[in-house]
């Protein structure tokens, strides 16, 4: 009822209408402030959802379309942290800090970065969170888009981190001669 409200009190000093409570004028201004409040609502509601500070439903997840899955069983709250995280990235964003900054903004909250400079290798240990095919799949699609391309990207996801490999003194030949998958050493126990 705000637009009829708005219209009729501007309407009123012109004197031009008898807007009288039930009379023909007030009964055409009240139907057409209701139309014009139904649009406003619609408007609102697009101009919420367009913000990540302030979308709730279809926005936030057209957001996480553009960026590549959406997060439907996580809080709005943490899914618009995580786009703002993801926004912030830029070119200089390629800092150990940086790094840590692309894991959260992919949802990862517990998880270790192993810098291996003579190889250009980075090496990221998710063992803790134990995510789906899919998920892992997307998550590696990811830092392989937003890291820089001259490094190798190793991420774990299985509980044997590769520096528990190495503790165990095996040449590549032993590990090898087991007929290992890459998941099956990913997920092998320490």
């Amino acid at each position: 009822m705000k637009a009829y409200y708005s219209m009729k009190k501007k309407l009123l000093p012109t004197k031009l209408y008898d807007l009288a409570q039930g009379k023909a004028n007030d009964r055409e201004i009240r139907t057409l402030g209701h139309g014009i409040d139904a649009e406003d609502e619609k408007l609102d509601l697009i101009i919420r959802e367009a913000f990540i500070p302030t979308a709730q439903s279809f926005g936030l997840t057209s957001w996480e379309e553009i960026f590549g899955a959406p997060h439907l069983s996580t809080s709005a709250g943490l899914r618009r942290d995580w786009l703002i995280k993801r926004l912030r990235l830029n070119t200089g964003s390629f800092t150990m800090r940086s790094v840590e900054e692309i894991l959260t903004s992919l949802g990862a909250e517990d998880f270790t970065i192993s810098e291996k400079p003579a190889i250009f290798t980075v090496v990221i240990d998710l063992s803790s969170m134990r995510p789906n095919e899919a998920y892992k799949g997307w998550i590696r699609e990811q830092l392989e888009e937003l890291l820089p391309a001259h490094l190798e990207i190793v991420v774990i996801f299985g509980t044997m981190s590769w520096d528990q490999m190495d503790s165990r003194s095996l040449t590549f030949q032993q590990i090898e001669e087991k007929n290992y998958t890459w998941d099956e050493i990913d997920s092998l126990e320490p």
